[in-house]
């Protein structure tokens, strides 16, 4: 059984545990402090400085940089600027009907709106080609060629000649003789 002569000793023992205790959460907190500031800004005498504070006043200083310290860290702020860079890119990417600048759907064949054509068929595969492509780039079948009928080019206008007036080269062709 413990005497009272013994208390003074386990006293002292409880205040040295309490001591190296609240001395290893006080260098914890600076260093906690240190890191956490190095990991939101590139300043290292910003870092340096935050730390300071908290060895200097401990939890009063905890709590200042606490509300001080930046709201996110670089890699919180590289992601976002990688997700709104993703993000631009792909609103840059939408494709838009050559005739009416609506926004169409990459594997529309024609625009709903203007009628305007915007892709063609492989005749080999089936996929959807570029109309300026003249292969498939899927299975490298040579785009048809349009058939000869539509090949030719459009009939020429009729003979004006010398003798005739100005006026009556802007004549309709049904007037003229």
């Amino acid at each position: 059984m413990p005497s009272l002569e013994d208390i003074p000793n386990y006293i002292t023992i409880l205040i040295a545990f309490t001591g190296a205790f609240l001395s290893a959460l006080w260098l914890s907190l600076v260093i906690w402090t240190f890191r956490d500031m190095r990991a939101r800004s590139r300043d290292i005498f910003a870092a340096i400085l935050a730390a300071l504070v908290v060895a200097v006043l401990l939890l009063p200083g905890l709590v200042i940089y606490l509300i001080l310290r930046p709201r996110e860290t670089l890699a919180e702020a590289y992601q976002r600027a990688l997700e709104e860079e993703a993000l631009l890119r792909q609103i840059e990417e939408r494709p838009i009907c050559p005739g009416c600048q609506r926004d169409i759907e990459p594997d529309w064949m024609v625009c709903p709106s203007c009628h305007t054509r915007l892709r063609k068929t492989c005749m080999n595969c089936g996929r959807l080609n570029e109309l300026n492509w003249d292969i498939c780039p899927y299975c490298g079948t040579p785009a048809a060629t349009p058939p000869a009928a539509s090949r030719r080019a459009a009939p020429a206008a009729p003979d004006v000649g010398p003798a005739e007036s100005e006026e009556a080269a802007y004549e309709p062709a049904s007037r003229r003789k």
